[in-house]
């Protein structure tokens, strides 16, 4: 639904998404694989895990100003600015909040959505928004709130991981490279909260959307589990603040809420109405 056929997009430099997701991969490695051996492949890590970023981010804005449309056009597109949006907000929490996420794992995910994106095509048709320019806004607010789940989830894996070492007193290895309980808690609650709103904007937008195209059925499965992630957003953010959930339980019931957000997503590619 996110997406109507328009035109052919024109061709892109393939091989640099393969370079820039090894990029990616080597960042992981100096990260985790590497960090025994030298104390300053960590620092090496972050440096090239942002550098990537900026390539990245070069590549999508050569595609959208090449196609003179957002780089949302496709199931290898989308992913591709799922991979953007997540690493830039990982950087961005790192950066204004000195929250870091582990980097080895924003990194091998990240070149996970590269390589699954090239390996389902990143060609596709421009889409058409020309006569409903607000649809852009849905699509973008969407995208976000999804990214925003994602860093969740991952923030919400790292505080299972370090609670559950804890609990069993283990501090070395692995566990010594997961920031602390009490910071991922904080980021994880403000960023359930941010989901929550732009997630509801994407929501007013496509239900207007729905409303004027007579209630397409084409439409409404979308946005029951865009609805649904939305409403359990609302529910988990509403208990943690109000200290009815524990740490350790609101960061499992985060990823419970990203299951039908993985639906919406997966209904929103063109793919799925074919």
């Amino acid at each position: 639904m996110l997406l109507d056929s328009a035109s052919t997009t024109p061709a892109s430099p393939d091989f640099a998404w393969f370079y820039c997701a090894w990029a990616f991969v080597l960042a992981y490695s100096f990260d985790l694989g590497l960090r025994g051996t030298n104390r300053n492949f960590p620092g090496v890590a972050i440096g090239l895990f942002r550098g990537s970023w900026l390539v990245l981010s070069a590549l999508l804005a050569y595609r959208g100003l090449a196609q003179n449309a957002l780089p949302l056009n496709g199931a290898g597109e989308i992913l591709l600015s799922i991979a953007w949006g997540f690493a830039g907000l990982s950087i961005f929490l790192d950066l204004v909040f000195e929250h870091r996420l582990p980097v080895w794992l924003v990194s091998i995910l990240t070149a996970g959505c590269i390589f699954i994106a090239e390996w389902t095509g990143t060609e596709g048709a421009t889409a058409n928004h020309s006569e409903k320019p607000l649809i852009v806004m849905h699509v973008g607010t969407a995208i976000l709130a999804y990214m925003i789940l994602a860093a969740q989830s991952l923030n919400s894996v790292a505080y299972l991981l370090q609670d559950r070492a804890l609990a069993k007193r283990k501090f070395g290895g692995m566990y010594s490279l997961l920031p602390a309980l009490v910071p991922m808690d904080k980021i994880g609650t403000q960023l359930m909260g941010a989901a929550v709103w732009v997630l509801g904007v994407s929501l007013i937008i496509g239900s207007a959307d729905w409303v004027q195209s007579a209630l397409s059925f084409v439409k409404l499965p979308k946005l029951f589990f865009a609805m649904l992630t939305w409403v359990g957003c609302l529910i988990l953010i509403i208990q943690r603040r109000r200290h009815r959930l524990s740490g350790a339980r609101f960061a499992r019931v985060s990823l419970v809420v990203l299951i039908p957000a993985l639906i919406a997503l997966w209904l929103s590619l063109p793919s799925a109405h074919k």
